[in-house]
């Protein structure tokens, strides 16, 4: 039905629906376009004008509710009765106006159009003069049935936005956006080419974990400190070699602009020639790592947030002979050799005791067809992450003996195959990047409907001729893990990762925040 929506609460409080309104708005566009969320481009809808309203009085109804929305739930409002909107002269012209309520009383009112077919931006107009919150919202639509996901907007600055979160969380209880080849945005080949913004202005929009490849320029001396930024076989750029120590940089002054937050820099030895992994070992110790050891953690255990705070988090993607178990209290980083490759579901590495990894990254994406698999390993790891319910030292486990951490969730959203045009990074991240989106919006964190548990029950319920689909949340803190994407921010487009940065909210509500 073309006026039914689905209406999902992606804000950390409760907030309720008071108030439904529909009516056709003329000046409506059925794929108006819509601009970029949590952005100053926003689509608004003018409301109508009293001559407008008695024109199309037919069209206009209303409804006083009062339907609770905890975190995370999701409530779709769909016709009982089709023959109420038989007066619609225009239904892609059909205007949805929510009335939401919050906590403290103060109200919020959105336009929304489900039969756009475009994805849209919507702001809340506050109703209560001096609102403590501002809300956003983003609209999907949707060949079954749209959504519209109700966000605060408490973070207008996300190269902080780990400052609002407690030093006791462990890495792994959080939801962490990445880049995979991280230092890829150069004139390349279409085939190599994995980004198209440099780090720094990764890190100033909020990504938090960077995957890096490098090559020694010297395949054996090691007094040559300069490494190749590479990617598989290939260099980076078609305007010379691009190096290591930028990138770095770039690294070190965020961290001294935003102490509050931590960088997770996994770090891998790829490309062409005889050097092996022992000696970038040798090289990123003895002129990067160790003359900086105050700006890195290199311990060997997921560390809690309020340890790294300001510091570069090695993964290491390569051998080190200094590393090995005959070398008691070496610290060299978090040990991803065993990485599996073409991995759907895997934990790592396995010893006695607990994985450090848990990762996803199914990446031979041979053929388009393969796509829609490539998005359902990416769906299936999101809902392992989320069913975690991480120790958190004086809540969820002692603060003097507690838990340890679990694994780093690591879920890249990245597939390529060179050799075809199709399969090339920027073509598959436009349909991963756009589907995970959705997933996050629609379904992350949320029982599966027709299959209710005694604690988180699906719902329904007739208000005022309406049928009311209630979706409750799952067990678990709703974490994402790190979710590690191409292509972010391409046109200005930043929601998925500001997504990730919200699902934060399911954590944090062990704090009662």
């Amino acid at each position: 039905m073309a006026s039914s929506l689905t209406v999902r609460n992606l804000s950390s409080t409760p907030v309720s629906i008071k108030r439904i309104e529909r009516f056709e708005d003329p000046n409506t566009l059925q794929s108006k376009a819509g601009g970029y969320f949590f952005s100053s481009r926003n689509a608004t809808s003018a409301a109508p004008t009293s001559p407008e309203l008695s024109g199309h009085a037919q069209s206009f109804n209303h409804q006083d509710l009062d339907i609770a929305l905890a975190p995370f739930e999701s409530y779709t409002i769909s016709h009982a009765d089709p023959g109420r909107i038989q007066d619609f002269t225009n239904l892609s012209r059909t205007t949805l106006r929510l009335t939401i309520s919050t906590p403290e009383n103060e109200r919020h009112r959105i336009d929304t159009h489900p039969s756009y077919t475009q994805k849209t931006t919507l702001s809340f107009t506050p109703l209560t003069p001096n609102s403590s919150t501002t809300y956003k919202a983003l609209f999907h639509p949707s060949t079954l049935l749209p959504h519209l996901t109700i966000h605060t907007n408490h973070l207008p600055n996300y190269s902080s936005w780990m400052a609002t979160l407690p030093d006791t969380l462990p890495l792994s209880a959080l939801s962490i956006p990445g880049t995979h080849n991280s230092h890829t945005h150069y004139r390349a080949l279409p085939s190599v080419r994995c980004q198209v913004v440099d780090v720094a202005t990764q890190l100033e929009h909020g990504i938090r974990f960077l995957d890096i490849r490098v090559q020694p320029v010297h395949a054996t001396d090691a007094s040559k400190k300069d490494l190749y930024l590479v990617h598989g076989a290939f260099p980076v750029s078609l305007t010379g070699p691009k190096y290591f120590e930028p990138v770095l940089d770039m690294c070190y002054a965020f961290l001294a602009r935003n102490p509050s937050e931590s960088i997770i820099v996994s770090l891998k030895r790829e490309g062409v020639g005889s050097g092996t992994d022992e000696h970038v070992a040798r090289i990123l110790d003895e002129w990067y790592i160790g003359p900086e050891k105050e700006k890195w953690w290199t311990g060997t255990t997921i560390p809690y947030l309020g340890h790294v705070r300001g510091k570069l988090v090695l993964v290491r993607r390569y051998n080190d002979a200094a590393s090995s178990p005959s070398s008691p209290g070496n610290q060299s980083g978090l040990d991803a050799t065993a990485w599996p490759q073409n991995a759907t579901h895997a934990l790592f590495p396995t010893p006695a005791h607990a994985p450090t990894f848990c990762i996803q990254d199914f990446y031979e994406v041979m053929v388009p067809s393969h796509i829609p698999t490539k998005i359902q390993h990416c769906n299936h790891h999101l809902v392992r992450a989320a069913e975690c319910e991480h120790p958190i030292p004086g809540l969820t486990t002692d603060a003097t003996n507690p838990v340890p951490p679990g694994p780093l969730y690591l879920n890249f959203l990245s597939g390529s195959n060179f050799w075809k045009r199709a399969c090339w990074p920027e073509n598959i991240a436009k349909i991963v990047n756009r589907g995970m989106e959705e997933w996050v919006c629609a379904e992350h964190h949320l029982e599966v409907t027709g299959t209710p548990t005694t604690r988180h029950a699906d719902t329904r319920k007739e208000v005022d001729g309406e049928e009311v689909i209630v979706r409750r949340a799952k067990s678990g803190d709703g974490s994402t893990g790190v979710v590690v994407m191409d292509c972010v921010g391409e046109g200005g487009d930043w929601e998925f990762v500001r997504l990730v940065i919200g699902m934060n909210m399911g954590v944090l509500k062990e704090f009662k925040v």
